[in-house]
C-alpha cells in the first residue's frame, strides 16, 4: 500500500469522480482509476460501487476514509516535525487571496519567505467562494477569503482582520457632509459594489434585505482603485469596508447607523492532509496576527 493510493482515494470519493479526481490531480484519469483498483486489490474489499452512473462509496470505503485522512495527516505531521528539525522547507505553497488595499497578506509572504527562501510561493486572486473552492478541491492549499459565514467543517481558519464597511461618496456628493446615512437612504442611489460570490456582497445584500428592499448594483468590481474612480465620476456610491486614508483623494466615508457590517477577512486551509508548508505558513501568521494583537492591546 502506498500513501499516493490513500491520497488518490480520498480525492476521488471527495468528487465522486474518477475524471473530477484527474482533473483535481493534474494526472490522467486511467492512472487515478489504476491506483484505485491497486488499492482494492491490496485491501481485497472495493472501495467504490461502480454500478450506476452516480459513483458511491462502498461500507468499506466508507470506513476507510477517516482512516486514510488520519494516515495522511500523521505522515505530514511527522515530514513537519522532520523538517522542523531539519530547519528547512523547500516544497511549494499555493495561495489565493481575495483583492483588498490591507498590507497584511504581503507582510506575512515577505517574514515567511525570509523564514523559509526554498519554499516556491505562488499567488492567485479570485472570490471568495472561488478560492474556498479552490482549497476544497486541493487547487490551492490555503486562501485569504472574505467572510459572510463560518467556513466549510473541513477547512480550519484564523481571523486576520476585521473591517467596518462604509459608504464612499465623492466629496461633491450631497451627502459627503454628513457623519452617518442610514442604508434605506440608499434605496435608489446607484451602488457600486463587490461582485456576487464575495464576502462583503453577502454582507451587503443581507442587511439590504434585512432592511427590506434590494440593493440597485450599477457596478461590481473588486479593484479598490476601479471602485474609486468610478466613485469620483459620479458612476456611483461605493458600499465596501473603509479604505485607508492615503486612498481618499477626493472620497468621503460615511457610518451607515442603522446596520453594523462589519468585513473579515481570514485564512483558511483544509484541516487534513495538508503540506508541511502549509502548516509552517498557518503557524507564522498565527502568531504574527498574535504579535499584532497584542501590540494594539497593549497599554
Amino acid at each position: 500500500m502506498e500513501l499516493r493510493q490513500l491520497e488518490y482515494f480520498l480525492v476521488v470519493a471527495d468528487h465522486a469522480s474518477f475524471t473530477r479526481a484527474a482533473e483535481a490531480l493534474h494526472v490522467a484519469q486511467p492512472w487515478v482509476s489504476a491506483q484505485v483498483r491497486r488499492l482494492e486489490r491490496e485491501l481485497g474489499h472495493e472501495l467504490f460501487d461502480r454500478s450506476s452512473r452516480a459513483l458511491k462509496l462502498t461500507e468499506f470505503g466508507k470506513a476507510l476514509v477517516p482512516l486514510a485522512e488520519m494516515a495522511l495527516q500523521t505522515v505530514g505531521e511527522i515530514r513537519t516535525t522532520a523538517d522542523a528539525m531539519a530547519g528547512i522547507l523547500c516544497g511549494r505553497l499555493a495561495i489565493g487571496t481575495v483583492a483588498h488595499p490591507l498590507p497584511l497578506l504581503a507582510d506575512a509572504l515577505a517574514a515567511f519567505h525570509e523564514a523559509h527562501p526554498a519554499v516556491s510561493i505562488t499567488l492567485t486572486e479570485a472570490r471568495s467562494d472561488q478560492l474556498t473552492a479552490a482549497v476544497l478541491e486541493r487547487h490551492l492549499d490555503m486562501a485569504v477569503v472574505g467572510r459572510a459565514a463560518p467556513p466549510p467543517p473541513q477547512l480550519c481558519e484564523q481571523l486576520l482582520a476585521q473591517q467596518n464597511i462604509v459608504a464612499i461618496v465623492h466629496r461633491d456628493d450631497p451627502l459627503a457632509g454628513r457623519a452617518s446615512i442610514t442604508l434605506t437612504e440608499l434605496q435608489n442611489r446607484p451602488l457600486i459594489s463587490h461582485p456576487q460570490g464575495s464576502g462583503v456582497r453577502a454582507i451587503l445584500d443581507q442587511a439590504c434585505l434585512a432592511t427590506g428592499f434590494a440593493p440597485r448594483i450599477a457596478f461590481e468590481t473588486s479593484s479598490v482603485d476601479m471602485m474609486s474612480h468610478l466613485v469620483t465620476r459620479g458612476l456611483g456610491i461605493a458600499v465596501a469596508p473603509e479604505l485607508p486614508r492615503d486612498r481618499l483623494d477626493g472620497l468621503r466615508q460615511i457610518d451607515l447607523s442603522d446596520q453594523v457590517m462589519r468585513g473579515r477577512l481570514a485564512l483558511v486551509w483544509r484541516g487534513k492532509v495538508v503540506t508541511p508548508e502549509t502548516v509552517a505558513f498557518a503557524a507564522h501568521i498565527s502568531e504574527q496576527f498574535r504579535k499584532e494583537a497584542n501590540l494594539v492591546g497593549a497599554p
